[in-house]
């Protein structure tokens, strides 16, 4: 958006409606109108459900349900584009810095045509460091966050003059309900190469960066075992010892190094007893930063639980999440298939969430402080976030080895026996008073 607010002048009314004369302010991170004589108000663009352009007219409706303000914008001549777009891109743009991305304010955001194996129409795309966003105009089709190491092959197709993008193995292209394999964009014309030079940028930065964290762990490692992982270790993908084979020792011990982690490690290790039942993760901090990286391992422990911990400093608890709905658990150890799909969703909105926490883990009541906004708006523009929130059970502090151990204890015992989703561990408080008292925010 612009840095000087743009006023735009018109006609505007409520559906059935008399027109009265109004104007639409579009500032950097809201929009205002004012129409004939009452008070004017103010929105965010966040706020916008509905821009819909027909016959010089624009229907623009914002909030949801009953309370929903539905306006009909007309007769601004040649800045009715200016408006649509404006609107459009303010919300795009804000949906992604509601979303942690960092946009900034000179990145253009395209309009392109694609298809994909469900939909198709016209879409913005805009690309940021971390990868792609595809919001088509047609708002009944998902919006779509790309994360570059989701890209996989790339392949200029001139029968529709544009570039199909694949995703790579294993993982979804986009997070979206109907997310598919494939997304086409049709008639780019001359620019279909440098929109394949830009993705496979992003793709490529990637790769480059988990080679760098893989090479610099293991540089005294055999060759072998330096190949194995760097044909297996893609950003923020988790990775099992089914993976690695024979060198999942030496990528474990490399990644395990810090003592304090390396304990609870293998304490949580020690209640499973399933070698398949354990994955590390590693990312950049930052893309194109491969020093100091975020790395972050999974556990699956008996009572329907997977405990996660990020390795990092400022980390200072292990984080549980529910594997299945409480009332499907059968006993035991969770379902493989079962706990692979839990340790990939709460990975992925680590990854979508820069490594934050507290919005999976901050109970209602704290969540709700006007100081934890920027969680909350998170958690509104990630589903990965939202979905690992809706899978957490409780954090445990690293208070001391004793008392953490007998806490992780206490509540497999109690989750092995819970059937209510809505319940909650009765150790959940002490654990969040702890951390509140030691000042260890895991932000």
């Amino acid at each position: 958006m612009p840095a000087q607010p743009i006023v735009l002048r018109g006609e505007m009314r409520r559906p059935g409606g008399d027109s009265a004369a109004g104007t639409v302010t579009l500032e950097a991170d809201r929009f205002g109108v004012a129409v004939g004589g009452g008070p004017p108000w103010t929105a965010g663009y966040r706020d916008v459900a509905t821009v819909a352009v027909d016959a010089g007219v624009i229907l623009v409706e914002v909030g949801s349900g009953l309370s929903a303000e539905r306006w009909m914008f007309e007769r601004f001549g040649a800045g009715l584009a200016t408006l649509a777009r404006g609107l459009r891109d303010g919300r795009l743009r804000q949906w992604l810095s509601d979303g942690l991305v960092e946009i900034p304010e000179d990145v253009e955001i395209d309009l392109v045509e694609f298809a994909t194996e469900t939909s198709s129409g016209v879409a913005q795309l805009l690309y940021h460091d971390r990868g792609v966003a595809l919001a088509p105009l047609d708002e009944r089709i998902p919006r779509r966050r790309i994360q570059r190491a989701a890209i996989g092959s790339l392949s200029e197709r001139p029968d529709i003059g544009g570039l199909r993008v694949e995703a790579a193995a294993d993982r979804r292209l986009g997070h979206a309900a109907d997310a598919v394999q494939a997304v086409d964009l049709l008639r780019l014309g001359a620019a279909a190469s440098s929109h394949r030079q830009r993705w496979m940028a992003l793709r490529d930065g990637a790769a480059t960066d988990m080679t760098a964290i893989a090479a610099a762990a293991l540089a005294d490692a055999p060759f072998e075992v330096r190949r194995r992982l760097g044909e297996t270790l893609a950003e923020g993908r988790p990775i099992s010892p089914l993976a690695l084979g024979d060198a999942w020792p030496q990528v474990e011990q490399a990644f395990l190094a810090e003592p304090t982690f390396a304990e609870s490690y293998r304490a949580l290790v020690a209640r499973t007893g399933v070698e398949a039942a354990r994955w590390l993760a590693a990312a950049p901090e930052r893309p194109g930063v491969s020093e100091s990286p975020r790395v972050w391992f999974f556990v699956g422990l008996p009572g329907n639980l997977v405990a996660m911990e990020l390795v990092s400093p400022g980390a200072h608890a292990t984080y549980l999440f529910r594997v299945v709905p409480r009332a499907a658990h059968r006993g035991g150890m969770p379902d493989g298939a079962a706990l692979t799909e839990a340790v990939r969703d709460v990975s992925e909105a680590l990854l979508d969430s820069r490594f934050l926490r507290e919005p999976m883990a901050l109970p209602t009541d704290r969540l709700a402080e006007p100081r934890y906004q920027r969680y909350r708006l998170a958690l509104a523009a990630l589903p990965t976030l939202a979905a690992a929130r809706a899978r957490f059970v409780a954090r445990v502090v690293h208070r001391d080895p004793e008392s953490w151990a007998a806490a992780i204890d206490d509540l497999v015992a109690w989750h092995a026996t819970a059937h209510d989703d809505s319940a909650e561990w009765p150790g959940r408080a002490t654990q969040e008073s702890q951390i509140d008292e030691a000042g260890t925010a895991e932000s």
